[in-house]
């Protein structure tokens, strides 16, 4: 989708009063990255975690694309009839793609990346998307002008695949499993209005619906694009056309229990195993929030994202975004290495001039849309004409309100600088700032 680089809109800055030199910097763990893929179109996305793979679906050029977690290509797998809806088994050893062109669901080793066999779903069955749950591989598929929902058994000797599991839907039906009940499957109608979601569990005889509701009202909800299922299995985050707000839905009755601000044409949703949500949209904004919060710890501008088009890896903080325009061509891959993460600033409060070996206090405050440890500190070094490396002096302790100090006898005439650094956390950036001081004797 698009090019243009991922840019976080909350910038960090420091203030050092009427200090000589005034910065701050976030400090980057490693840096996020766009890659133009090999394909002509985009379907679906999901991440191996054990080889550190994602991939990718291009059904207009057949094939499924794999890179590594820093967004490079590994291989392009061919011939892959219309490449559509992914699933990767519990254990990562396969990924499955749904073939709406032959008719059949592939499967791909993970190891080797390559195609291992093929099942046929039955003439015209057109399979879509696909799910895993209770043992089996459920797909969405469209036969005779109608939408169903289908199995895929591998269990015996023999494949099994077993149709009309679910019936009465306009076309092939986007499908999601719970990762915290193996045996529920969601299903969604996308592109209509108004929009319909069904759950099933998944029994011996086949699947038994739950509940099943179109948003005619209180609200109306349209133009499903993307949803999933929360890591407790308790709510569903839906990506609905209109209105302009991700949809939190329980995942018992599929009632309204809130929604996440967002942007125009929400269209996208991922939720890492930690309960963060990604949430994009066909806007130019994409948004990551801890579960339940109003506001966003991240915000990017990615360019115009693919329906369904994020995923998460396992650490709950490189988060996958394909973009592209609105043709729905030139795939671009973004890497985002810290998106799980609040990003920290810090400012400091400094005096331009002091004495040499009296007394200065320099205090500051570090900041985040996430509040941080008890415990938290800052680490401090000075530089001056005999420490031009830079010398450390301690550390901070930060307050419940996120503000510290120190204080020290600077020991040199000249310039002094004093560094400040958060180093970060698995819920925080890390993030630097400086304060430069004339000295005098």
């Amino acid at each position: 989708m698009r090019t243009r680089s991922l840019i976080a809109q909350t910038a960090l800055a420091a203030v050092f009063g009427s200090a000589a030199l005034i910065g701050g910097t976030a400090v980057p763990a490693a840096a996020d990255s766009s890659i133009a893929l090999p394909s002509t179109s985009y379907r679906d996305i999901v991440v191996d975690d054990v080889h550190d793979h994602v991939f990718i679906s291009d059904p207009d050029g057949s094939s499924v694309v794999v890179t590594d977690y820093a967004g490079q290509v590994v291989k392009q797998i061919t011939s892959e009839n219309g490449a559509a809806g992914l699933a990767v088994s519990a254990d990562s050893s396969t990924v499955y793609v749904a073939l709406p062109s032959a008719d059949a669901i592939s499967e791909i080793d993970t190891r080797t990346l390559a195609e291992t066999d093929r099942y046929q779903t039955g003439a015209g069955t057109s399979p879509r998307s696909l799910a895993l749950a209770g043992g089996k591989i459920w797909f969405g598929y469209a036969a005779d002008g109608r939408g169903g929902i289908g199995s895929l058994e591998l269990s015996g000797a023999d494949p099994v695949v077993t149709l009309g599991q679910s019936t009465g839907w306009y076309y092939a039906p986007t499908l999601a499993s719970s990762p915290a009940d193996p045996n529920v499957l969601v299903a969604g109608q996308q592109d209509l209005s108004p929009a319909t979601l069904a759950i099933y569990e998944v029994g011996s005889s086949g699947l038994q619906q739950q509940v099943k509701r179109t948003f005619y009202d209180s609200p109306v909800l349209s133009d499903l694009s993307d949803f999933a299922v929360t890591p407790d299995g308790q709510d569903i985050v839906a990506a609905f056309g209109s209105p302009y707000r991700h949809q939190v839905l329980s995942a018992t009755d599929l009632s309204v229990k809130g929604s996440y601000p967002t942007d125009s044409y929400p269209n996208g949703v991922a939720i890492a195993a930690g309960g963060t949500v990604a949430a994009g949209g066909n806007g130019s904004l994409m948004y990551v929030f801890r579960s339940g919060a109003s506001t966003s710890l991240r915000t990017y501008s990615p360019g115009r994202q693919f329906p369904a088009g994020l995923a998460w890896a396992p650490d709950d903080n490189r988060l996958f975004s394909v973009t592209g325009d609105y043709l729905g061509a030139h795939p671009t891959l973004h890497v985002l290495v810290d998106a799980g993460k609040a990003e920290s600033s810090l400012t400091l409060q400094a005096p331009s001039t002091a004495v040499k070996a009296k007394e200065l206090t320099v205090t500051g405050t570090l900041s985040a849309n996430d509040p941080f440890a008890s415990g938290t500190t800052v680490e401090v070094t000075r530089t001056d004409a005999k420490s031009p490396g830079g010398v450390s002096i301690g550390g901070a302790a930060v307050a419940a309100d996120g503000s510290f100090q120190f204080t020290d006898r600077p020991r040199e005439v000249g310039q002094v600088t004093y560094t400040v650094r958060y180093l970060g956390d698995d819920r925080h950036t890390a993030a630097t700032a400086q304060a430069t001081i004339e000295v005098t004797k």
